[in-house]
């Protein structure tokens, strides 16, 4: 597997991803090839969106956040939501990176938005087979720092169901399912970084997955809340 970081100039809101992208690619004399994964930062993908809101103050920031999330669990120093079916801080809305006095939100509808990328990058570039992937920051319970996280993706199956296979003594594996588009997501954040790397596009190449045209959205891949092996500790906040 073969990593490829493509810097960019500043993205401002409202900006044409694709054409940033292109630019990028060129920049770096690369092109996209059959069987290449992009993986591009939710941050700008919100940005191209149009994203960006206005926020003066803490309280507005907070209102902000209730606004924007499915659900609150704990509203203490950071307000821990659920988001598109993901659990994360402040709905997923981020003040890094932005200008002063705005906060950028996620992505709408990150599976549909990574459907769309991809389709028009494959006529673009005359491609069968060709994963996007839109990734995020995201802090793991009891873990110091950040890791990678796929909220959307198009093109590749994000989760390879090992249930059925033989482990090296013959035994058969009950629960084991790989989380392929958070790893990939993982890789990736070391080269884009989480400061001035200016790097919000990665070309992950040579990588064997399960190439796929169907349309997924977050019921394909993320689990309910009843279903996760830590629900014990929500302590029935979350339905």
């Amino acid at each position: 597997m073969k990593l490829i970081p493509l810097k960019s100039p500043l993205i401002k809101s409202g900006d044409n991803l694709l054409s940033a992208l292109k630019k990028s690619l060129n920049r770096k004399k690369e092109s996209l090839k059959n069987g290449d994964i992009l993986v591009i930062a939710s941050k700008v993908v919100a940005y191209s969106q149009g994203l960006l809101v206005e926020v003066k103050s803490k309280k507005e920031f907070r209102e902000l956040i209730r606004k924007e999330s499915d659900k609150v669990l704990l509203d203490g120093d950071m307000v821990i939501t659920m988001k598109n079916k993901v659990l994360i801080p402040n709905a997923g809305i981020d003040n890094s990176n932005t200008p002063k006095n705005q906060v950028v939100l996620w992505p709408e509808n990150p599976f549909k938005s990574a459907q769309k990328i991809r389709q028009e990058l494959s006529k673009e570039y005359e491609l069968k087979k060709l994963g996007v992937l839109i990734s995020d920051s995201h802090c793991q319970p009891l873990r110091l720092g950040t890791s990678g996280i796929a909220i959307g993706w198009a093109g590749f199956e994000g989760v390879s169901d090992e249930r059925g296979s033989k482990d090296l003594f013959g035994k058969e594996m009950q629960y084991t399912q790989i989380a392929v588009a958070d790893c990939v997501a993982s890789a990736t954040n070391l080269l884009m970084g989480e400061t001035n790397a200016s790097i919000p596009f990665v070309v992950v190449r040579g990588l064997n997955v399960k190439w796929t045209n169907k349309k997924a959205t977050a019921e394909d891949y993320f689990i309910s809340p009843n279903e996760c092996i830590y629900k014990g500790l929500y302590n029935n906040k979350i339905d």
